[in-house]
């Protein structure tokens, strides 16, 4: 079974992936705080992040760009999803391997995740 990690500041759209993501057979751990990230990493080992870019008081890219700059955690797919459109062109800022514009359908999340596993 796959492993995602959520990072959202946003409880509802927490609580709405994990559910979507169980029904479809992934082991998801979901975090509303940024500064667990790292620790929930390293303790659930994803194989994929599913990360919001605005957070609050941190930037997902900021985040992203840190874990692909560390050799432990380089290899981790990592998928930026933000509300703004505008947040799409900086995927490419720090290595992520996709980009989900909310809202995003059920379809397109699971599409997505699969894309960047395989």
């Amino acid at each position: 079974m796959k492993k995602v990690l959520v990072l959202d500041d946003d409880l509802d759209i927490l609580k709405l992936v994990q559910t979507i993501l169980k029904i479809n057979n992934f082991d998801v751990q979901v975090e509303s705080e940024w500064q667990r990230i790292y620790t929930a990493v390293e303790s659930f080992a994803p194989d994929v992040i599913l990360l919001d870019i605005s957070l609050g008081g941190a930037d997902g890219v900021e985040i992203c760009k840190k874990l692909k700059q560390n050799p432990e955690t380089s290899n981790i797919s990592i998928l930026l999803f933000s509300a703004n459109i505008e947040m799409a062109k900086r995927v490419s800022d720090c290595g992520a391997q996709g980009y989900l514009s909310k809202p995003f359908t059920i379809k397109e999340l699971i599409q997505a995740i699969n894309t960047s596993i395989n």
